[in-house]
């Protein structure tokens, strides 16, 4: 069996670097294609997929992270080769808060004199989102095209009755903070007063972020805009109508725009050439995106969803701090929360930068439950409009599976030895002493989570727990509150880096643990083969996880 898990390992070695080789032959051949840019070009913005705050390096295709495309915006503004900026509307799959940043960095083109032309096919509210004020919007006059700007509609599923009843599946929740909804969908059938109290607060000032925006960029009067879009008077608007009412500028077609130009360069490519980003740069920026763990990240040669690993993150950011010529650091977060531990973690090493040298968190689309625990580790807080902070809260979901198994017929029938050895077991009822040790361990973390904030916020306890219980809030109503300094995106955390440490330039260059993709193939090589051993032998013994999407822990964490 050794032998042949070997020779395997071997010939999945053997065709990682197959692939490595092949993905650089491509970029050597594909080189032509990539090189100086012309004079009198214009900057197409169109994206085909999500952009994450940090890409994976993979070999095929060229990666775009958020915070590069963004540089590469503002530089364009400076750059003489470029004459203009076309963005294609429909093709921005972003948060409102990324497109937030991408309206401020489009802001400072059309500053300097040079057109920014915003292109849709059709228009929702989410996607106009984006027109900086100054540009110019075309869009296609044919009766296929339409405008429909509507209010805010946010469904909440619940599948109590799903995984309970039909299933047999109980999932027993277990949250400190009234405001801690995240495990209502599974435990209960509709919402309760205090999650469509918080979902409602920021989504109104989601609201109010779009009825003041949008009418500054187009020169409408707010409250006419405020109440037409309430009434639904833009619910469907014709191309002509929307012209009338100053939504659009002229018609049009795509790729018309570009012909307005001699040469045109994407942005993947032009990000590649020209941004902020600088190997000798003295400002640190470190990207914490995705959901927080305990250990080491072990990310995937073909991309996927990232997570915020404790050990990973720690260690760059200690690399950073101690790096004598590195002279501040921005942390930049979009993060639901996680590991309680790892969180704890990452706010320490975060404290322990900051008697070093100036450490600044700007917050992405989120930063919420333990991505805002770990942002008060920093000196500072940005964040922007439509950014969701706080969630000061732990929650815990254990999910039980007795219901299931007595219907299915499986019966478990366990050798143990101490008396909380089952302690959380899925195949066992949750008893009401279980049920209180937890809630004892998580107000434990309540508290110091709140004493966290309390320093960093510079706020009393008794503050703190009016903002806490769990509550989300928008960027916006973060910095009325206190729990946000300012409102901004991440240049303007890279402008108050370089300030507090006496720097002259926002330049800036990337910290990270990021692997190459023969690593990666390799990493994963050896999990696998560890996993096909786990196989040969009994079936796992160690305690049951305890399942928390938010603020919490694996119940080998809990002290």
């Amino acid at each position: 069996m050794k032998k042949a898990i070997l020779i395997v390992t071997i010939v999945l070695v053997f065709f990682g670097l197959l692939v490595v080789l092949a993905g650089r032959m491509v970029g050597y051949l594909t080189a032509g294609r990539t090189g100086s840019i012309q004079s009198s070009s214009a900057l197409v913005i169109s994206l085909d997929r999500v952009l994450t705050e940090q890409a994976p390096e993979l070999p095929f295709r060229k990666t775009l992270d958020f915070h590069r495309m963004i540089d590469a915006v503002r530089k364009a503004a400076d750059d003489s080769d470029i004459k203009g900026v076309i963005v294609y509307g429909n093709s921005i799959p972003m948060s409102m808060a990324q497109k937030e940043e991408l309206k401020q960095a489009l802001e400072t083109v059309v500053k300097v004199k040079k057109p920014v032309t915003v292109y849709f096919d059709a228009i929702s509210i989410g996607s106009y989102y984006v027109v900086p004020k100054g540009a110019k919007v075309v869009m296609q006059g044919t009766p296929g095209g339409y405008v429909s700007m509507t209010g805010y509609y946010a469904p909440q599923m619940f599948m109590r009755e799903l995984l309970e009843d039909k299933l047999g599946i109980k999932m027993n929740v277990v949250h400190i903070g009234k405001y801690k909804g995240a495990g209502e969908p599974f435990a209960r059938d509709s919402m309760s007063k205090y999650l469509r109290e918080e979902l409602a607060s920021y989504l109104d000032d989601v609201w109010a972020n779009f009825t003041s925006s949008i009418p500054a960029s187009r020169g409408i009067q707010p409250e006419t805009f405020k109440q037409d879009l309430f009434q639904g008077k833009y619910f469907s608007l014709s191309p002509q109508k929307a012209k009338k009412d100053g939504f659009v500028d002229e018609f049009g077609y795509k790729l018309d725009q570009e012909d307005r130009y001699p040469d045109t360069v994407g942005i993947r490519r032009y990000a590649e050439r020209r941004n902020l980003e600088s190997s000798s740069a003295k400002i640190a920026l470190i990207v914490a995106e995705g959901e927080i763990q305990m250990g080491t990240a072990r990310p995937s040669p073909f991309g996927g969803s990232s997570v915020i690993a404790g050990d990973t993150i720690c260690r760059t950011i200690r690399r950073a701090a101690d790096n004598s010529r590195i002279k501040a650091i921005v942390f930049r977060i979009n993060s639901p929360g996680g590991s309680a531990l790892a969180s704890e973690l990452i706010y320490q090493e975060l404290r322990r930068a900051a008697k070093k040298k100036p450490v600044i968190a700007s917050i992405g689309g989120m930063g919420a439950s333990g991505g805002f625990y770990i942002a008060c580790g920093c000196d500072e807080i940005f964040a922007d409009n439509a950014s969701i902070v706080g969630s000061i809260g732990v929650i815990s979901i254990v999910p039980e599976f007795t219901r299931l198994m007595g219907k299915a017929g499986v019966h478990v029938d366990p050798v143990t030895k101490g008396k909380y050895a089952d302690f959380l077991s899925p195949y066992e009822q949750l008893k009401p002493e279980e049920a209180g040790i937890l809630r004892n361990e998580m107000l434990k973390i309540y508290t110091v989570f709140k004493s966290r904030v309390a320093k960093s916020r510079k706020m009393k306890m008794e503050k703190v727990e009016e903002l806490a219980q769990g509550r989300i809030y928008s960027g916006r109503r973060g910095a009325e509150l206190g729990l946000v300094d300012h409102v901004g995106g991440l240049y303007e955390a890279l402008h108050a880096a370089a300030k507090k440490a006496g720097l002259s330039s926002i330049r800036y260059r990337v910290f990270s643990n990021r692997k190459s993709f023969l690593e990666m193939i390799l990493d994963r090589q050896v999990r696998i083969t560890t996993r096909w051993q786990d196989l040969l032998r009994l079936p796992p013994m160690d305690r049951p996880l305890l399942l928390a999407p938010s603020l919490a822990w694996n119940k080998g964490e809990i002290k």
